[in-house]
């Protein structure tokens, strides 16, 4: 029960976000999907926002983000196992990268059109994309910390990354980031990086 509400809440979560009534013809779906073709095939989840650095900024200043973590859904979904296990996770990758991935970095990194795609949730193996000015994305923390990252090329593109250890140390996962023609591309596994 708990969960189908979980599922509810996301649902309607996305469908609001891609409700559109503004009166304009529709776009092509090459254009609305153009993110699609940075990230790897075989996602299990795709989402993608037009304008999500606008987005996320609108959610941290509203009155509703509050409401929503001081409600009884939310108390009742950080209490499971999924919830309880995505923190960990974060926390792990939080102490190898140095420093903090919750929605304040998500603002910071976000631009216009953005993407995430999720390959294993339980694993947190992700790709996020974004279009972002190369002045915006080399001024965010990430990019700072990029020297205490290493260095790394496939296919003539350079990225950063660095190792992480999960899971109680029973995984072994990367951090990795890079800025490729105007978009900010970040992963949690160095395959992702690569075929991205």
């Amino acid at each position: 029960m708990k969960i189908s509400r979980l599922f509810l809440l996301i649902a309607v979560a996305l469908v609001t976000l891609s409700y559109k009534s503004d009166g304009q013809q529709a776009r092509p779906l090459s254009e609305q999907m153009r993110l699609s073709g940075v990230v790897p095939r075989g996602a299990l989840v795709y989402v993608q926002a037009n304008n999500l650095g606008q987005l996320m900024r609108m959610w941290l200043a509203s009155p509703v983000r509050d409401q929503f973590y001081k409600s009884q859904s939310f108390t009742v979904f950080s209490e499971s196992r999924v919830y309880l296990k995505f923190q960990d996770r974060r926390k792990d990758f939080e102490n190898a990268i140095g420093f903090g991935l919750g929605e304040d970095r998500l603002a910071e990194l976000a631009g216009g059109a953005s993407a995430i795609a999720i390959y294993d949730i339980g694993n947190l193996e992700l790709v996020f994309v974004t279009e972002v000015g190369r002045a915006q994305a080399i001024a965010t923390t990430m990019f700072k910390q990029a020297p205490q990252f290493q260095e790394r090329s496939a296919a003539g593109a350079s990225y950063y990354a660095r190792d992480v250890t999960t899971d109680n140390g029973n995984l072994k996962q990367q951090f990795c980031f890079a800025y490729q023609e105007g978009k900010l591309i970040v992963t949690t596994t160095e395959g992702l990086m690569i075929r991205a």
